[in-house]
């Protein structure tokens, strides 16, 4: 017999010590010996969309190679940018502006003040680049560009590899390859414009995961995936469930359960103190099928 058949977890009512909404630790009243073959299922899913399109630690930085067309290679004044981007919504011309505003506060100074300007076109969701010298060179570098290390020094903050925090491979689709150099003449032009970044929500716990899952990048403690189905500020709602679709808990004890909502690459999802919640739904597994 199931000693609980429903429990349901809202994130408003974690425990002091969680980390946030979205990482979190949920106390049961009393602690539960789930019975041999005993599995579970996350329905009635509610998700607040409250993450911005530009989330510091996350895709806050935009990168970029600037030179000059001089013919002796080595005199070329070969700098990489990493732009600080300001978090928060944005749309494609918004994000365009920001850009401009970006490069023209991180290049006063130098040699191409000014020199680089972004805007958008709506028609092709694109963000185009262009420069208005006529012997300036630079390039939207791709992570292969940084990985081949075929540019120059970085100025100010470096380029993390392991943890990019970009808008250049997914957002602005420059994800496969070396870039080539844009110019006066020949602009920049980037790929289709992803104004959503987070596509699916991650839904894991590490004491009732049953580790029989694997995602992106190894993970095993997934419980959940949701599709991110509404634009800012609407509800993601998600009631799905497949038949087989559960999750082992068999002779788990129960009493403190964790939960951590993440993105693709396991990051969690900043939700800027909006509550998650969800039910889990207890049964017996039919361990013929």
């Amino acid at each position: 017999m199931l000693p609980v058949k429903k429990i349901y977890i809202d994130s408003k009512f974690r425990t002091k010590d969680s980390v946030s909404s979205a990482h979190f630790k949920y106390d049961l009243p009393e602690s539960f010996l789930m019975p041999e073959n005993c599995g579970y299922y996350v329905c009635d899913v509610c998700i607040p969309h409250s993450w911005m399109t530009i989330e510091p630690g996350i895709n806050d930085k935009f990168y970029i190679h600037t030179s000059d067309d001089n013919t002796n290679v080595n005199l070329r004044p070969n700098e990489n940018y990493a732009i600080q981007l300001d978090s928060r919504q944005y749309t494609g011309a918004e994000l365009a502006l920001e850009i401009s505003s970006k490069l023209a506060a991180r290049l006063t100074g130098t040699a191409f003040a000014g020199g680089l300007t972004a805007s958008y076109n709506a028609s092709t969701q694109t963000i185009s680049i262009i420069t208005t010298y006529s012997n300036m060179t630079f390039i939207v570098l791709t992570a292969d560009d940084i990985k081949t290390k075929r540019n120059g020094e970085w100025v100010g903050d470096n380029y993390n590899e392991n943890d990019p925090c970009d808008i250049n491979s997914d957002m602005l689709k420059q994800n496969i390859g070396n870039n080539g150099y844009s110019t006066f003449t020949l602009p920049f032009k980037s790929g289709y414009l992803n104004l959503q970044p987070i596509r699916n929500l991650y839904l894991h716990s590490s004491n009732i995961g049953g580790y029989h899952t694997i995602g992106l990048y190894g993970a095993r403690t997934i419980i959940k995936k949701i599709p991110v189905s509404s634009d800012f500020n609407y509800l993601i709602i998600d009631n799905a469930m497949a038949g087989n679709d559960f999750v082992d808990c068999s002779r788990i004890t129960m009493k403190q359960l964790e939960f951590r909502l993440t993105q693709e690459d396991g990051k969690v999802v900043p939700l800027h103190g909006a509550n998650i919640s969800f039910s889990l739904v207890f049964g017996i597994m039919d361990t013929k099928s």
